[in-house]
């Protein structure tokens, strides 16, 4: 399984934590440099992404197009609406239907 995990707080830094343990492929996305800082000494840079998990450009980057799981665990309600809104219609678009607009 391949996990996405939006937010570096404590929250979403555990959870990273455990999916790396469990051995399980996973991204953390956060846009806060301070928390980054931290976050480069308790996670592998690999699992790491500076950016802004609410912008589509920062979600393919992280591989959302690979049919991930989403967490969106930051303290900003519209962030983490926008984030799991943008990972729905990501998935659902995968194969060419009428209604979605392939890049």
């Amino acid at each position: 399984m391949y996990v996405i995990v939006v937010g570096g707080g404590k929250t979403g830094s555990h959870l990273t934590r455990q999916l790396i343990e469990e051995v399980m492929m996973s991204k953390l996305i956060e846009n806060r440099p301070e928390i980054i800082e931290r976050l480069q000494q308790e996670l592998t840079r690999e699992a790491l992404i500076f950016g802004d998990g609410s912008s589509p450009e920062t979600l393919e980057s992280a591989g959302i197009q690979a049919g991930a799981v989403l967490a969106a665990v930051t303290g900003e309600d519209e962030t983490n609406l926008v984030a799991t809104t943008l990972a729905r219609l990501s998935s659902t678009c995968r194969a060419p239907s009428p209604g979605c607009q392939q890049p």
